[in-house]
């Protein structure tokens, strides 16, 4: 009967596409989350103003100023002091299962800063912090070249490192010895892998350098709590993620191309997120109404 034929589509749908259409449902929901998640962000940078740092509230605060500190960095690959680095290597892949750029390798590192406004200083703890950072460096080197490379021009550089340079740094990270991220070694323990790193005259490399300069200007989005290792009164206050409150944002771009960028990762995603789970029930439902 009518019944029957139901029941055997439902049984048919669950042991046969039920637990992968499953696995995009949470996908989709994922993706879903994950745009609320930037909607919500969104709404505290909007609704979070900006304070000087020498009347700063405990709890959320938003401050924006210059980078300063004595811990700085050296970024790998354009040698410029700052608080936090981020360089990406990838190489062109062009097979059967995959064509397009593929990172191989990724570097980072940071240190504490202060943001110093002109009204007083503030220590910023960068733990578990979320960056968002135009990259300073961006350079193609091999057949895929088609411009130069490009350099921030606020850096106030000449010319950025030689395509030599960058070729050695691009063969010193694919050298197992200098493979210190343990998700970045396992991904290149491959063969596949180790092949697409190999300095050959017909691969083609793109390198991204993103950095936290010294001395430029940043916006920061986070706790503020007491420090308790303060050494002086300027010095009393530190921003972090806080454990209520986690957004945690220091970002390079003003505050209305922050709020422009979140807003259409949220828009994005919710669309996309909705769109995969609303396909992923109708597929799953559609053969219970087949006659």
């Amino acid at each position: 009967n009518n019944s029957q034929v139901h029941y055997y589509h439902f049984e048919t749908t669950l042991h046969g596409h039920s637990p992968l259409l499953f696995l995009f449902f949470r996908l989709g929901l994922g993706i879903f989350a994950n745009g609320f998640w930037n909607y919500r962000k969104l709404r505290l940078i909007e609704d979070t103003p900006r304070a000087h740092v020498r009347s700063i509230p405990m709890g959320l605060v938003h401050v924006h100023g210059k980078a300063t500190g004595n811990f700085l960095l050296t970024s790998p690959v354009t040698h410029t002091p700052c608080y936090y680095y981020r360089t990406v290597v990838q190489c062109w892949v062009d097979s059967g299962k995959e064509k397009g750029w593929s990172t191989a390798h990724t570097a980072k590192d940071q240190r504490v800063f202060y943001v110093d406004d002109g009204t007083g200083r503030v220590l910023i703890n960068p733990e578990s912090a979320e960056y968002d950072l135009p990259y300073i460096y961006l350079a193609v080197i091999g057949p895929k070249r088609d411009l130069g490379p490009y350099i921030a021009p606020d850096l106030g550089l000449a010319e950025g490192p030689s395509e030599e340079d960058v070729h050695a740094y691009v063969l010193e990270v694919s050298h197992p010895k200098y493979w210190a991220d343990p998700e970045t070694a396992a991904r290149l323990e491959t063969k596949f892998a180790q092949e697409r790193m190999k300095l050959e005259p017909n691969n083609s490399y793109r390198i991204f350098e993103y950095c936290l300069v010294a001395e430029h200007e940043y916006d920061v989005i986070g706790t503020c709590t007491e420090n308790f290792q303060a050494k002086d009164e300027q010095d009393r206050n530190m921003i972090l993620k806080g454990q209520t409150e986690r957004t945690f944002v220091i970002s390079g771009f003003n505050e209305q191309k922050l709020e422009k960028i979140y807003r259409k990762r949220a828009v994005e995603r919710i669309l996309i997120g909705s769109v995969v789970m609303i396909l992923m029930v109708a597929m799953e439902v559609a053969p219970l109404f087949k006659p």
